[in-house]
């Protein structure tokens, strides 16, 4: 059998031609873009033919580079492929899934207990990420993530959508601050998410505010957060007012915890998406897991309206 360059420098290969930049593929593959560099170098090497046209701040892919891309493409679908074949045979009944930090802590771990009663059969691994999952050489099942997915070659499957609207603590109330109307936000401390660049979309106040026909209305700017729970939890505690989501704060507002301030609410751009290989989707622990989720997304989604 000839000798096979470096799985790593074929990955590094795939990772730079696929977006064309070293930049990208080293912040997908959690490494420095001058180790992305080295590995192709030294696949460029072991081929004895240039890949890449080096510019001033790009890289292009050459004609070499772009007849072996799809090639090296494909060879990786085979392999996970095979890989998941191979745990056909194995103990199936073992999920793991990636999640937000702030969707897991307020959507998921509070509905555990409700699947396993369901499906004592199959066990669930949660790791609490926000960064791009690569399945083939992570051991990841399933990703829930908010917002236009980047995976490409995946099942992307969108879950719910999202509203926000204004919440706080019942005992704010209890202090008998009454809010008839967005008008009476005018002086209360406002609380902010500010989350990573990802996120920069998400309905803020000032989208909230200018929903509500009170876009100038003098408020007191509050702490900023950058977890969607850590708003939630400082609003419980009193702190202030925060725009709560329709997947995340209600569990919340169903407790009691928070409570819902005015009808006008701000749809969110983007959506919750489930993410996985086509072949991950056949497994039939995944698909009971994937029918669960989106039956309770969509009781939900009922609830919230």
């Amino acid at each position: 059998m000839r000798r096979l360059p470096p799985l790593k420098a074929l990955r590094a290969f795939e990772a730079a031609g696929r977006h064309e930049s070293l930049k990208q593929a080293a912040d997908e593959l959690h490494v420095t873009t001058g180790a992305v560099s080295q590995q192709v170098k030294l696949l460029e090497e072991f081929l004895g033919v240039d890949l890449f046209k080096r510019l001033n701040k790009s890289v292009r892919l050459t004609e070499a580079g772009r007849a072996a891309l799809p090639l090296i493409e494909s060879g990786f679908e085979l392999l996970n492929q095979a890989v998941t074949r191979a745990q056909e045979f194995g103990n199936q009944n073992l999920i793991t899934i990636s999640v937000a930090p702030s969707f897991g802590a307020k959507w998921l771990l509070p509905r555990l207990e409700l699947f396993r009663k369901a499906h004592p059969d199959i066990d669930l691994r949660v790791d609490a990420s926000t960064r791009l999952v690569d399945f083939s050489y992570e051991d990841v099942d399933l990703a829930i993530r908010y917002g236009p997915p980047k995976e490409r070659g995946m099942h992307l499957e969108a879950l719910t959508d999202e509203i926000v609207f204004p919440v706080c603590s019942p005992r704010l109330l209890e202090r008998g601050k009454v809010f008839r109307q967005p008008q009476d936000l005018a002086g209360q401390t406002l609380l902010h998410f500010e989350g990573r660049a990802d996120d920069r979309e998400f309905p803020g106040w000032g989208h909230w505010l200018g929903a509500a026909g009170v876009a100038s209305l003098e408020v007191v700017n509050g702490p900023r957060f950058s977890m969607s729970s850590m708003v939630l939890q400082a609003a419980m505690d009193g702190q202030g007012i925060a725009l709560g989501s329709s997947v995340l704060a209600a569990d919340d507002l169903r407790a009691g915890r928070l409570v819902r301030l005015f009808d006008v609410s701000v749809q969110a751009q983007h959506s919750y998406y489930l993410i996985c290989t086509r072949n991950t989707l056949n497994r039939p622990d995944i698909q009971r897991f994937v029918q669960w989720i989106k039956q309770e997304m969509t009781a939900g989604q009922r609830d919230s309206k």
